[in-house]
């Protein structure tokens, strides 16, 4: 068997799990920076300065604020890295869905030249399968 070299583990970040064992507190310091967050995206994405500017400076600051009050937050603390075997692996968050664990793409990233999943944890380019399936 191959050596696992992959810094990603082999499960995923479950923020609904995870949302679930937080205080009431913690949980609305966190969801109010979330949607100034999403609030802040949507101006900078959509609509002209000089409120598009504003927009992405407040998305800028709403996610390190966001990133700020969701890791220091005991319970998710490390939550997201699995160490188990004394190497780090990241859980990426399972919003993204598979995850290829050679070469990081997703089914909303696929490789360049096209993949598909070999399983549910390699895509087919990395497989060496050639197939491509999501492009």
């Amino acid at each position: 068997m191959a050596k696992d070299n992959s810094n990603i583990a082999t499960d995923a970040f479950d923020g609904a799990a995870v949302w679930a064992t937080l205080s009431p507190e913690q949980q609305a310091r966190i969801g109010a920076v979330a949607l100034e967050a999403a609030v802040a995206g949507a101006i900078a994405e959509f609509f002209p300065d000089p409120a598009g500017r504003a927009g992405a400076e407040a998305q800028r600051v709403a996610l390190k604020a966001l990133e700020t009050a969701a890791l220091n937050i005991d319970g998710i603390d490390r939550t997201w890295i699995d160490g188990a075997d004394g190497k780090p692996r990241f859980r990426i968050p399972s919003v993204v869905g598979l995850v290829c664990r050679a070469c990081g793409c997703s089914q909303e990233d696929p490789c360049e030249e096209g993949c598909g999943w070999h399983d549910a944890v390699t895509c087919t380019v990395c497989a060496g399968s050639g197939e491509a399936a999501h492009v």
